[in-house]
């Protein structure tokens, strides 16, 4: 007897999340081992860390594309196509390898939300974003704040992407972030930037 096609598909989409969650947190892993390498390297070379752009001729005037959807709605393949049309793109995946961005979202925002046991939800440093080159943002943390973004950025335009429906995208974000916040709460005593990372994700 063949299993109903609502019943197969629903399979290959949890396989999918499975998958692609599990490729996500290795990519963590892998880009974590990278960066502590290549700071070994710099500092016994003695090469400086890359920093932020400091050129205000070639900094960008401000955002222009901001992504409104939560994570797990096709933000990842947006973002590609955005770098692909010209507008360089933050996104979640990639957050943490931008130290001052990052920085600023996990002490400033994100860490008083946790001590305090409440939402603050507080004002993130923009300019950081266009110091860094960035022209557009999909994913969350920046998805949140639309409302400023707007009011800084009249121009800017705003997509929202989502998912067939609430429970088919809780069930991918779940797979999702677990793949990242297990072992993150396991290792954060041992590693500074995986406490931030877990931080970030709560």
């Amino acid at each position: 007897m063949t299993p109903p096609q609502s019943t197969q598909q629903g399979f290959y989409d949890f396989v999918d999340d499975v998958y692609s969650g599990t490729v996500v947190g290795l990519g963590h892993s892998a880009w974590y081992a990278t960066n502590l390498l290549g700071q070994g390297l710099r500092f016994l070379t003695g090469n400086k860390e890359k920093t932020i752009n400091t050129d205000q001729s070639t900094r960008p005037d401000g955002l222009k594309v901001v992504g409104v959807g939560y994570g797990r709605t096709g933000t990842y393949s947006l973002a590609l196509a955005l770098d692909a049309l010209g507008f360089p793109t933050l996104h979640t995946q990639h957050l943490y390898e931008n130290h001052a961005i990052f920085n600023n979202l996990v002490k400033d925002i994100f860490h008083n939300s946790i001590t305090q046991n409440e939402i603050i939800m507080g004002s993130p440093d923009y300019d950081l974003l266009l110091d860094s080159g960035f022209t557009a943002t999909m994913d969350l943390p920046f998805a949140l704040y639309y409302s400023q973004i707007h009011e800084l950025y009249p121009d800017c335009k705003f997509i929202l992407t989502v998912r067939e429906n609430s429970e088919v995208w809780f069930k991918s974000w779940n797979v999702m972030t677990s793949s990242i916040t297990r072992p993150a709460m396991y290792t954060s005593w041992l590693v500074t930037h995986v406490k931030k990372l877990e931080w970030y994700m709560r």
